[in-house]
């Protein structure tokens, strides 16, 4: 049963493309690492050449790859920046592909694209492996690391190796992605971008971003009020992504793990329900980022602030305070690092 739905979304893949496949079916990834060659300002991740040299050795790799085939996702290997320890990821495509069990793409900073050479040839172990796609970054944050040209060479290389459907990118003309970089050096225009594209305020994206954005009372905070929506990422109907760390923290929200790997299968959370993973999840699902603030005052004597700038960084903020009292579910440290 399990390889014949694994063989459905494999046919879907090749019939729609990544992108479309993806956006229909909801993806599931391998948290290859959470090291990267640059600091984005609105990792939710807090991702960085700062944190650990650490990725996930290539046995587990490959066996949770197989067990995340099984949710019936479309898969991929993302970090960090995976191409980091490309060896090694060669070598976890290579013992995937074998089994039949690769990942349908890969996602990348484009930070490795220094010429076309060495594009063409990490791109062609991906195809030669069965990688379907790729999945490529763009945007002021990005750029403010990785030249535009970086990232324009992979895309074209990209859509000649794996076809269109198949590169899950931003499509703007060359002079557009160019500008990104021009945004990311301008604070004015930068700000402009962020309050235009808000990213969740968790992690490096709270740390550095929340300033751009106003204040607002508890009982009114942005994204809408209805704190119903926080269950989403917890509602094995609506999950749209999920992934697994190279800790084998099992995490659908950035900084709330749900289980261990090495204890539960991604397929066996889901059909149990990740809204009942453990009590901080519960109170989430049920009363929201308020309804935590209001448990780690009763609990843990903790002080609500008396405004926020959105439910996202209400949350973070008490999951901040209440880590302490929670390690095993609050983590990890990559997440939470000041």
């Amino acid at each position: 049963m399990r390889i014949a739905q694994r063989e459905v979304v494999d046919r879907l893949v090749a019939e729609r493309g990544v992108v479309r496949a993806g956006t229909d079916l909801g993806v599931a990834a391998l948290l290859y690492t959470y090291r990267c060659t640059i600091a984005c300002r609105h990792c939710c991740f807090g991702c960085g050449l700062r944190a650990p040299d650490i990725h996930m050795d290539t046995g587990r790799a490959v066996a949770y790859l197989a067990a995340l085939h099984e949710t019936g996702r479309v898969i991929h290997v993302a970090g960090g920046e995976c191409m980091l320890y490309w060896d090694d990821l060669a070598e976890v495509l290579e013992r995937s592909a074998r089994q039949g069990i690769q990942p349908h793409f890969i996602e990348t900073n484009c930070s490795f694209a220094a010429d076309e050479a060495i594009v063409r040839e990490r791109l062609g172990v991906l195809r030669a492996c069965g990688v379907s796609g790729i999945f490529l970054s763009a945007d002021p944050f990005h750029q403010a690391f990785v030249p535009p040209e970086r990232f324009l060479r992979v895309r074209r290389i990209a859509c000649e190796v794996f076809g269109t459907p198949n590169v899950w990118a931003p499509m703007a003309p060359q002079t557009e992605i160019e500008d990104l970089a021009c945004i990311a050096r301008d604070e004015r225009r930068l700000a402009e971008y962020v309050r235009a594209n808000p990213p969740t305020l968790v992690g490096a994206a709270q740390r550095e971003l929340a300033r751009f954005f106003p204040d607002h009372p508890l009982d009114a905070l942005p994204p809408g009020t209805n704190w119903r929506d926080c269950a989403i990422v917890f509602d094995r109907a609506r999950i749209w992504e999920f992934h697994i760390d190279p800790y084998d923290n099992i995490q659908t929200n950035c900084g709330v793990i749900l289980g261990k790997a090495t204890d539960i299968t991604p397929v066996d959370l889901l059909r149990r329900g990740p809204g009942e993973a453990n009590q901080i999840v519960r109170i989430l699902c049920r009363t929201g980022p308020a309804g935590l603030a209001e448990m780690a005052r009763q609990r843990h004597g903790y002080a609500p602030p008396p405004a926020a700038k959105t439910k996202c960084d209400l949350c973070y903020t008490v999951r901040k305070f209440l880590r302490p009292f929670y390690p095993d579910i609050l983590g990890p440290d990559e997440v939470y690092a000041a």
